[in-house]
């Protein structure tokens, strides 16, 4: 009999890997909760070892964020961060620099309203991968669904100094993007353990989050609770 469990729980393991493997990237991204954005200057340890934690945590994707390296650096840099998210099956997102995003074959981009055109990005990546874009109000979020988007980031919901120059836009747009919005969509901007519960109760179900956790002083155990939270609401 124990024989026989042990080659039934095989089996079940068996297709559920089957099946993860045959989920494509954009599969990932509609099942994806928690998005955390690493970037080396705002990290409490290396990017390396911040990837590994946040990933032991339960992070769904992770956002490379490097505004200051050279490409040749952010290609070295980048290509090892896809290693580890190879093995874990986490997303990897770039942020702005699209070469460097086909490059080392990450998941997907991040474009913000500033950058290329999802147009222009779609042609160097191709089809199969994933395009998100910043956007800060409604206007935005429409006209970046319209363009092919696979999904936004909303926000800062609340005062960021990350993006201090972008004025926070509250909970209500939040609620108002729920209603409208038909690709995932991820809240973003000092979203911390504590203003949590108010964001998924305005109507977010995706977050993203930076200093909060990669900040923290234990990185895999912020993680694991903002992913607790969030599958609370599930």
């Amino acid at each position: 009999m124990l024989r026989i469990l042990r080659h039934s729980h095989r089996i079940v393991c068996s297709e559920s890997h089957k099946n993860q493997k045959n989920m494509t990237k954009k599969d990932h991204l509609h099942r994806m909760r928690l998005y955390v954005l690493i970037s080396g200057k705002i990290a409490a340890r290396s990017v390396n070892e911040t990837a590994r934690l946040v990933i032991d945590g339960g992070a769904d994707a992770i956002q490379l964020r490097e505004k200051t390296i050279s490409d040749d650096e952010f290609i070295s840099l980048a290509g090892e961060i896809r290693d580890i998210t190879a093995k874990s099956g986490t997303l990897l997102i770039i942020n702005d620099r699209v070469r460097v995003a086909g490059e080392v074959n990450a998941d997907g981009v991040h474009l913000g309203q500033h950058d290329m055109s999802i147009t222009e990005a779609r042609e160097i990546i191709g089809n199969e991968k994933i395009i998100g874009v910043s956007t800060h109000n409604i206007t935005q979020a429409r006209q970046a669904q319209e363009d092919g988007a696979d999904y936004i980031a909303i926000g800062p919901v609340y005062p960021t100094t990350t993006k201090d120059y972008e004025p926070s836009i509250g909970l209500e747009v939040i609620q108002e993007l729920s209603r409208e919005i038909n690709i995932p969509f991820l809240a973003i901007g000092a979203i911390t353990l504590e203003n949590l519960d108010e964001v998924l109760k305005a109507g977010a179900s995706r977050v993203a989050v930076c200093s909060a956790i990669i900040g923290s002083d234990d990185i895999a155990l912020t993680t694991r609770r903002f992913k607790e939270k969030l599958n609370r609401t599930k």
